[in-house]
Order: structure tokens, then C-alpha cells, then sequence
């Protein structure tokens, strides 16, 4: 684990332990285990209760894809939304008490929270979490591309 100390603006040392690398891998999985729990109930209630699928069928394909994607949307923000209303914090991360912190001390903003989900993209999406894994190790803070801007 790292131990990192902040020296704030008012000349106050903050020091945090930095997550290790396991948790952030179960938190990430706690989290994909809620979205793909999200899929399935999505899918059995509005495409199949419902028989939105037969409705479907009939249209053309930017219309499905359309409505498809709208069902999925929440899946696709999950990070961002909720890093944004819990304060820094997934329902994964929060079950393992971990918190995403500014370097400088301060509270993570909206903007912040958006640069980390764009780089999402790159550090776990792109070749299954080794770019984030490779970053967090070579990092001497442990941060991943995400948060090094």
C-alpha cells in the first residue's frame, strides 16, 4: 500500500493509503455485477413483459439501435453518475470504503469525474483493465491514466 501526504494550502498534512490495486479490481467487479443485474432485469421487464421487443422488430435499424441504447444508457454512465451524487464513490467502491480524492486534498469536482470517465475508455475498456493496471503500478501514487490529469 501507499501512503500519500498532502501539505494543503493552509499548511495542513493530510495522509491517506492509497487503494491497493485488489481492491480496485473487486470494486470494479462489484460494480459490473450491479450493471449486468441492471441488463437482465431491464431486459425481463420492458423487452419481454412488456413485449416492447415485438414492437421493435418492426422498425428500422437506427430506430432500434436508438431505443436499445436508451434502455442501456444507465450502463454506460454508471461511473459518472454515481461518482458524481456519492461523492467520489461507486456502490462497489462504497461497499469496499474506498473514495475517489483529489491529489491536492480537495473533493473530486464534476469535471474531474468526467476526464476519469472519458479515460475509462483507454485505461479499462481498451485491452481488459492492463493499461490501468501497468499505470497504477508504474505510477508512484498509484493512479491510473484517469487520474493523473
Amino acid at each position: 500500500m501507499v501512503e500519500l501526504q498532502i501539505n494543503t494550502t493552509q499548511n495542513v498534512n493530510i495522509n491517506f493509503t492509497a487503494a491497493s490495486v485488489g481492491e480496485r479490481i473487486l470494486a470494479y467487479i462489484i460494480d459490473w455485477i450491479i450493471k449486468i443485474a441492471y441488463i437482465i432485469v431491464t431486459y425481463q421487464l420492458i423487452f419481454n413483459w412488456f413485449k416492447i421487443d415485438e414492437l421493435v422488430r418492426d422498425m428500422d435499424n437506427w430506430s432500434q439501435a436508438a431505443i436499445y441504447v436508451s434502455f442501456y444508457l444507465p450502463v454506460i454512465f454508471y461511473t459518472l453518475i454515481f461518482e458524481s451524487i456519492l461523492d467520489g464513490q461507486t456502490p462497489g467502491k462504497r461497499i469496499l470504503k474506498i473514495q475517489v480524492v483529489k491529489i491536492d486534498g480537495y473533493q473530486a469536482s464534476l469535471a474531474d469525474f468526467v476526464i476519469r470517465w472519458f479515460f475509462r475508455i483507454v485505461d479499462l475498456n481498451i485491452m481488459s483493465g492492463v493499461v490501468a493496471l501497468i499505470a497504477i503500478i508504474m505510477s508512484d501514487k498509484n493512479q491510473r491514466l484517469g487520474d493523473m490529469t
